[in-house]
């Protein structure tokens, strides 16, 4: 045998000598320390990018809709969200009397193909779909038009349950607006009036109302983590929480049969973020513009002197 094999054997030999049983479970043990340290702060990092990545899809969602009523003036029909994937995002039917929503958006989630967006831009950063609710009224042809109100208009406009047959469609600005004479015009306090959702903060206090002209013309929801009262891509729903609790604060802005938007307006529920128990626990995230912002990006405000 060679020196130099001689040399690699003992060489080897000492190394295999080297690491008893005891320094053997030390290393073990100090490895399973460091996952427990760096196992928190890697979830931590990755729930962090999907909060980022929802907050992304939602300011997408929330441009694509100014969009749409900038060329529509109208709001469109949720999807259903219970239909497999690439099948849920056409605009749901219109009534053709009133163009309210025809499923009362029991089951709503963003209709990415009327907004010309992408089936993964309506998916949140848990790959769940994305809620969506418009106002009751503001699916209406040209409901979201305001170029025929006047701020010294003494006009009062009937509300979007008006059926007299006289009053304009949905709650509208009057046509009959012209030239100077503001008792034929609308003003835009009287068109905001009663119209958008009400939004309330976790301790139930309103914070955007129609009565106050600031109701909210759409609600965009993410469900977060927990994923309670949503629909993943399949079309099930989540009807309990997949982390944490299924909060009571976060009940209020579920999707599924439970809630349905008609004139008699729900009121959904804006919190801090929260991990707390049952009865704070929240993690949703929410867009909730107010009609008359909807309408002033979309150019459609009121004429002016």
């Amino acid at each position: 045998m060679s020196i130099i094999s001689k040399r690699l054997r003992k060489n080897l030999g000492a190394f295999q000598s080297g690491f008893t049983l005891t320094e053997l479970a030390m290393v073990l043990a100090i490895i399973a320390l460091l996952f427990m340290f760096l196992m928190p702060t890697s979830t931590a990092l990755l729930n962090t990018g999907k909060r980022e990545l929802t907050r992304q899809r939602l300011k997408t969602i929330e441009t694509a809709l100014s969009n749409y009523v900038a060329v529509n003036r109208r709001l469109p029909c949720p999807a259903d969200g219970t239909v497999a994937a690439g099948t849920a995002g056409a605009e749901g039917a219109r009534t053709v009397a009133t163009g309210d929503c025809t499923n009362n958006q029991v089951s709503g989630v963003v209709p990415y193909i009327a907004l010309g967006l992408t089936e993964a831009d309506i998916n949140d950063g848990w790959d769940r779909r994305i809620t969506y609710r418009a106002a009751y009224g503001l699916t209406r042809d040209n409901a979201l038009d305001m170029s025929a109100c006047d701020p010294a208009g003494t006009k009062l406009i009937p509300t979007p349950t008006d059926t007299s047959g006289t009053a304009p469609p949905g709650g509208r600005c009057w046509a009959t607006c012209v030239g100077t004479d503001m008792t034929t015009c609308t003003s835009p306090q009287s068109y905001l009036v009663g119209k958008g959702f009400d939004i309330r903060d976790g301790a139930g206090t309103v914070i955007m109302s129609g009565a106050t002209y600031t109701g909210a013309a759409y609600v965009v929801i993410s469900h977060g983590e927990n994923g309670y009262g949503s629909y993943d891509r399949s079309g099930s729903y989540q009807a309990g929480a997949a982390k944490g609790f299924a909060g009571t604060i976060e009940a209020f802005n579920v999707n599924g049969p439970a809630v349905i938007v008609t004139a008699v307006l729900p009121a959904f529920r804006d919190a801090e973020y929260s991990e707390g128990a049952v009865g704070t626990y929240f993690d949703d995230f929410l867009v909730r513009p107010s009609v008359f912002s909807i309408i002033q990006r979309a150019q459609l405000g009121p004429r002016s002197h």
